[in-house]
């Protein structure tokens, strides 16, 4: 967050050099070498040029622990992911990294690996760096550890979905909608015996009720199967696929809706090796919608989850910006059909 450091020399009088010593040699005012170290696109590159040629001359580093002391945070900010082998947190943390460039500020990205231990030790690690918020999205529940930062004056926005009453802003898509629409975009199909493939995190269970809710709903007598696995990675996906095909193949169902992309993409390796056409034999929908989706051997119909617009949201909230009531409805999910589901109707759009 600061240049590269550098040997201090002292001054005539035996002191080290201060931002007041580089505006005057520079000639410029104090904000101005503050911005040129930590705000470089508020400043001209000539101005910034001769307050970094003035500290140079003068042996001046920025010293990012002193300006914690005095200001009281720094200018980083935390993010915290479960998994950046899952392409929805990497778009995420774009999202948020472009938001905090933006104002100046810089994001340190920590992940846990869907480790729970791990998780904790980053927010120990964000605190002792005291940075001045942090962005989560945990594997699990809002860890203990999260909100006793909190209550000790660093703030956190989730980006998640917050269990009940909540002290602390959450911001997410609406996951119960998401899984609502892609079971019954299955069921307009005609498809009957549906199958759910997710993992155990919160917003998993929102989409299967909201499958279920589509199921309970349908007017024709229909049945929704639930597999749960450990972790959603195409991998799982794949090994879940090849324990479908165990059965008889009058027992496969004729839809499958997976917890994300990655499981879906998995399945639909795995069932197309295997010699099942999808979609004629079996239609299959996703959710998240990242951009491996349409590149797939048979492109993936896929429930569109603004992943990058929440990362960036989440900054803004942090920096007061906005606030959790501006985003409502912003995250709304979105049925984007391919070639995975069969069209719906004449006019082939679902």
């Amino acid at each position: 967050m600061t240049s590269e450091p550098v040997p201090r020399r002292s001054k005539a009088d035996g002191s080290t050099p201060t931002v007041g010593d580089v505006a005057a040699r520079a000639g410029v005012s104090r904000a101005t070498v503050s911005y040129a170290f930590t705000q470089p696109n508020r400043v001209s590159p000539e101005l910034r040029r001769r307050v970094l040629a003035a500290a140079d001359e003068l042996g001046y580093v920025g010293n990012d622990a002193a300006r914690r002391l005095r200001v009281g945070h720094s200018l980083a900010l935390g993010l915290l992911v479960s998994s950046t082998s899952n392409p929805v947190y990497a778009e995420i943390a774009a999202g948020a990294e472009a938001e905090a460039a933006a104002h100046g500020r810089f994001i340190l990205v920590a992940n846990s690996d869907e480790s729970p231990e791990r998780e904790r030790a980053y927010i120990n690690f964000f605190e002792s760096q005291q940075v001045s918020g942090v962005v989560a999205a945990p594997v699990g529940d809002v860890p203990t550890e999260l909100l006793g930062l909190s209550r000790r004056g660093t703030p956190f926005v989730l980006v998640g979905i917050a269990p009940g009453p909540h002290s602390y802003p959450a911001i997410s898509g609406d996951n119960e909608r998401g899984g609502y629409l892609a079971a019954s975009h299955l069921l307009a199909q005609g498809r009957r015996r549906l199958l759910f493939v997710g993992g155990t995190h919160p917003h998993i269970d929102l989409r299967l009720a909201g499958a279920r809710r589509a199921v309970a709903e349908s007017m024709a007598p229909a049945s929704l199967e639930v597999v749960r696995v450990q972790v959603q990675t195409a991998k799982v996906g794949e090994t879940v696929a090849r324990t479908l095909l165990e059965r008889p193949r009058s027992g496969l169902p004729d839809g499958i809706l997976a917890g994300n992309d990655l499981l879906a993409l998995g399945l639909l390796h795995g069932l197309i090796v295997a010699g099942v056409r999808v979609p004629e034999d079996l239609s299959l929908v996703g959710y998240d919608d990242i951009e491996f989706a349409d590149f797939a051997i048979v492109p993936l119909t896929s429930i569109r989850h603004p992943s990058a617009a929440l990362g960036a949201s989440a900054v803004r909230i942090l920096l007061g910006i906005e606030d959790e009531e501006d985003t409502r409805g912003r995250f709304d999910p979105q049925l984007v059909v391919r070639a995975t589901s069969l069209p719906v109707g004449d006019d082939g759009h679902a």
